[in-house]
Order: structure tokens, then C-alpha cells, then sequence
């Protein structure tokens, strides 16, 4: 037997008897495990005993109940408040192992000092200050053989899972399989800082237009175990004294952040998905920067519309619009009682419509349709859950400057111009005529069929193999449809008059006065009085045949 092979083996056994020890034995019953386990059958307090199984297995253990707690679509609600109090509780690593680490990159001589102690640690890796051709830099060195025990973990609990999903008792209620896979997704890109600096050119080129700083990276000193950036001179969040702050200041500093966040979800579309208070940093003059881009989320248009509609239906109490929109997320999977499923969709909704906006907390929205999704067994998209834990920590950062702020009433102005954008888009001048166009087409066809089918049965050259009866007033019955589908064509192109002339109504003022005083409002003039005497020829033309 190989060591490493001898080294899993040997961790299996300590994973499977930690667990046992904390008494989720019966999780093991029925599997081929048995012989690595002592039954321990005691349920009390379970959100308890496994948030101290997972910090006692360590690093990839601990990331992986964090990630459990922002997901209520796979774990109960009394576990979730359990895992949101995981702590990492990590000693830094020595500086004689930082050393080293710069040293096999080819670091070190490049960097002209660097500070014994650390500013931050936490279980991947910790930061240190340094300097590197005078500058300020913050150097962040990945712990030494993190990436080994994280591989090596994952591999297990893939193994492990794999049994578990297959014989477990609780196979019907969570599926192992999906959490690690998650898990995996997550670890092995944190365990690789060349993915965190992907992450921070991508999110500095898209909030370029934004009031934030955003740290550079130095590519050149940068590796998949080292990440090296500029150093940011600011307070974090949860480190600022906010009591010496006035409450002007707070509330501008408070809206500051908001509208950043949601101009990243509902605008850009690419946000910093990790906005807890030690991720956010105050500069002296109130600047807002960001720190940790191991995650960063991506809503695509149709997710942002969705989501859209969503929050749109709860605070204008449209009950259809939400659950529509709720459907329309993707979470609704096979074999479900959908009438049931929907009816719970709808007491939700109804729950928060009949509420003031400033009550509402979007955590709460979240958490409410993630609970839903586990009693159903439905998988909610990855990156609707990224924005749902980002909103949640938000407004947790948000309480901490001690403000009068909702989330939710900030997000309706986005909510409402991006739903308005969307319904523009659609009426585009380009979408107005290959509509127009795929109705002329219809027109140069169906006369030229209708009357090669009429010329073929008047000269008995057209052969059914179905006996018609009354004939003559199944033709009078096309002719009139025809003479009504010509009417309603034209009735089309004045209903599109007239919607361009409300979406008009709906710019500003200022806009409305400039484009009606423009010189084609004589030629929209000259085209409504064109179709108005087309519908007056239509009308004669219908009544004359009718008679």
C-alpha cells in the first residue's frame, strides 16, 4: 500500500469517526462504512454538534459548513443558524514559511521588505505588508500545503458521498454529492490565486466608471501562490469607529454602498459577491474599497429581469407578476405537485405584499423561497444563491453603520428602468419592422395561394379526398376572416403609433418636447392621416362585399 494511498485511508477513518463522535452515526448505518463507525444515535442540538465536527476536521470542513449556511435550499433552517456562527479561528503560519514560499517563486529578491507579522489570516492563506520598488504593496501567501489537504479532502468526500447518496438513510433528504461538488467549485478556485486575479481585472474593468478603488495587481510578481497588489490606506468596515462619525455622514456613506451594489447587479451585471464588513474598507475621505475577490457573481439579462419582476410584483402587490417571475427563475424542477408548490409560492408573496417596503429585509425574501426550494427538493441556480448571500451580507454591513436604510425601496429605481429598458428594447425600430415585414410577406403569399386554390376548384383541376358541405359559405366565411385580418393589420400598425407615442410619454419632458418638435412629426402626421383613410377604404370595402 502507497503512503498516500495509507494517508487517505487513514483520513477517511478520522472523517467518518468525528462525525460518529458527534453523533450523526446513523448517517453512516446501512453503508459499507459501518466497520469505521460507533453509534451514537443522539439528534439533540444537531445544527450544534455539526458546526463542531467541521471546525475540528479543519480548513476544507469549515469552508464547506460556510457554504452550507448560505444555502437553506439544501440544509434545515436550525443547521443554517448553526453554520453562520463558524469561525476559522486559524494561528498564522510562521515568516520562516513565508520566506520560503517567496523563495521557490523567485520573489523574494524582488520584493524590498516585507513585515514580519501579518495584517490578516484566515484558513488559505494570510497577508502581509511590503514594499516592492517603494511602494506599498499587500502580498497575500498561500498556507503551505493547503492545496495538497484540500485536493486531497475533496477526493475523499467525493468517495464518501458517492456511498452515502447510494445507501445513507437520509439519501432522499440531501444530496451529498451536489454539496461537494459545490464545495469543490469553490475551494479549488480560492486555493489558486491566479483565479482571484482573473477576478479583480474583471471587476476593475467593469466598475472603472464607478466610485471605487480597486486594487492593482502586480502580474508580474503574482502566482498561483502568491498574489500581489497594491496596498490600500483605509479602515475596514467593522474596524471603523462609526460613533465618530455623524449621521449624515453615515447615511451618505450607507446610500454610497448600496447604489454601488446595485448598480453592479441590476447595470453591469458582475458584482463582488463577498461584501462582509471586512471585505469593505473606508478610506479617510469616506472612498469605499473592496478587498477578496475569490468570488465575484454574474447575472445575465434575462436572470436580472427576472429577478426583476420578482421584487417588482411584491412591492406593487401583482401577485400574478411574482409568481410568473418565480417560475420563470428556473428552480422548478420534475414530479412536483405544482398546484401545491404554487399555492406556497403565493403565501410568500401575499406575506410580503401586505407589509410596508421599509419592513421587508431581501435576506428574508431569499431565505423564504430558499426554504421553500428544500422542501421541494428543487436546485436553486448557482448564482441566484451568490446574489441572495450577497444582498444578506450587505444589508449586515449596511446595519452596522447604524442607518435607516432598505435595501429593497433602494432597489426599486433599478428595478423599474431596467424592466422599462427591457420593454423599450422591444420596441425598437428594427423589431417594429421585421414584424411589419413578416406581416407583408403573409400578405404577398396568401392571396397569390388563395387564388391559384380558387382557380384549381372552379376549373375542377384541385382533387380532395373529404366532402365539404356548403362550400359556398365556407368561402364567404375566408373572405370575411381576410377583409378582418386586413383590419386588424391595419389596426397593428396604429396600435404602433400610438405605443411609440406612450413610451414618448414616458421619457422626460425635456426629451419629449425635443423629439416632438423634431422634423419628422410632421411625417408621423401625414402617416396616421394615411392609415385613417386606409381604415375608412377597409370599412366601405368590407361593407359593400357584406351587402
Amino acid at each position: 500500500m502507497t503512503n498516500a494511498r495509507k494517508r487517505r485511508i487513514n483520513r477517511l477513518k478520522h472523517i467518518t469517526n468525528v462525525f460518529v463522535k458527534h453523533g450523526f452515526g446513523y448517517v453512516f448505518s446501512n453503508t459499507p462504512l459501518v466497520r469505521f463507525k460507533r453509534f451514537s444515535e443522539n439528534r439533540i442540538n444537531r445544527g450544534v454538534r455539526l458546526r463542531n465536527a467541521l471546525e475540528e476536521l479543519g480548513t476544507t470542513f469549515i469552508k464547506m459548513g460556510q457554504l452550507l449556511a448560505n444555502r437553506p435550499d439544501l440544509v434545515p433552517e436550525d443547521i443554517v443558524v448553526e453554520l453562520k456562527k463558524l469561525q476559522e479561528n486559524v494561528r498564522p503560519f510562521s515568516f520562516e514559511e513565508v520566506k520560503k514560499i517567496l523563495e521557490e517563486e523567485n520573489l523574494l529578491n524582488k520584493v524590498e521588505h516585507i513585515e514580519t507579522r501579518p495584517i490578516a489570516t484566515a484558513s488559505i492563506g494570510q497577508v502581509h505588508v511590503g514594499y516592492v520598488n517603494g511602494k506599498k504593496v499587500a502580498i497575500k501567501v498561500r498556507r503551505p500545503n493547503i492545496d495538497d489537504e484540500v485536493k486531497t479532502d475533496i477526493e475523499i468526500l467525493r468517495k464518501l458521498t458517492s456511498i452515502l447518496d447510494r445507501y445513507s438513510p437520509v439519501k432522499g433528504i440531501v444530496s451529498f454529492s451536489d454539496i461537494v461538488n459545490e464545495l469543490a467549485n469553490v475551494l479549488l478556485h480560492e486555493i489558486d490565486f491566479r483565479f482571484e486575479q482573473n477576478n479583480i481585472k474583471k471587476l476593475k474593468k467593469a466598475l472603472s466608471n464607478k466610485e471605487v478603488i480597486i486594487p492593482d495587481v502586480y502580474e508580474e510578481l503574482s502566482s498561483d501562490k502568491v498574489l500581489v497588489t497594491s496596498f490600500i490606506e483605509a479602515k475596514t468596515l467593522n474596524t471603523l469607529d462609526i460613533d465618530s462619525l455623524s449621521q449624515n455622514e453615515r447615511l451618505k456613506l450607507g446610500k454610497k454602498l448600496i447604489n454601488l451594489y446595485l448598480s453592479q447587479i441590476f447595470e453591469i451585471g458582475i458584482f463582488h459577491a463577498d461584501p462582509h464588513p471586512g471585505n469593505i474598507l473606508i478610506t479617510n475621505d469616506h472612498n469605499i474599497a473592496f478587498v477578496d475577490f475569490g468570488m465575484i457573481g454574474r447575472l445575465g439579462s434575462q436572470d436580472k429581469e427576472n429577478l426583476s419582476n420578482l421584487l417588482l410584483g411584491i412591492v406593487l402587490n401583482d401577485k400574478k407578476m411574482a409568481i410568473k417571475a418565480f417560475k420563470e427563475l428556473g428552480i422548478i424542477g420534475r414530479g412536483i405537485d405544482a398546484n401545491k408548490f404554487y399555492k406556497e409560492v403565493e403565501s410568500i408573496v401575499n406575506h410580503y405584499i401586505n407589509q410596508p417596503i421599509v419592513s421587508i429585509k431581501i435576506a428574508e425574501i431569499f431565505n423564504d423561497v430558499f426554504k421553500l426550494t428544500f422542501k421541494y427538493k428543487l436546485k436553486i441556480p448557482e448564482q441566484l444563491v451568490l446574489l441572495g448571500r450577497t444582498l444578506s451580507l450587505l444589508e449586515n454591513s449596511i446595519a452596522i453603520l447604524k442607518v435607516d436604510l432598505n435595501i429593497l425601496e433602494a432597489i426599486l429605481p433599478y428595478v423599474k428602468r431596467l424592466i422599462l429598458k427591457n420593454r423599450l428594447s422591444k420596441l425598437r425600430l428594427t423589431n417594429i419592422l421585421n414584424l411589419l415585414f413578416s406581416y407583408f410577406d403573409l400578405f404577398e403569399f396568401l392571396p397569390k395561394k388563395t387564388e391559384t386554390i380558387l382557380d384549381k376548384l372552379e376549373n375542377e383541376d384541385l382533387t380532395l379526398n373529404i366532402e365539404l358541405k356548403g362550400l359556398d359559405k365556407v368561402l364567404q366565411r375566408i373572405e370575411r376572416l381576410a377583409n378582418k385580418f386586413s383590419l386588424s393589420i391595419i389596426l397593428l400598425s396604429v396600435s404602433i403609433i400610438i405605443a411609440g407615442m406612450t413610451v414618448g410619454g414616458l421619457l422626460s419632458p425635456a426629451l419629449y418636447k425635443t423629439i416632438l418638435s423634431a422634423w419628422y412629426l410632421w411625417a408621423l402626421r401625414l402617416g396616421i392621416l394615411i392609415l385613417i383613410g386606409l381604415i375608412i377604404v377597409m370599412l366601405l370595402m368590407i361593407i359593400r362585399k357584406e351587402k
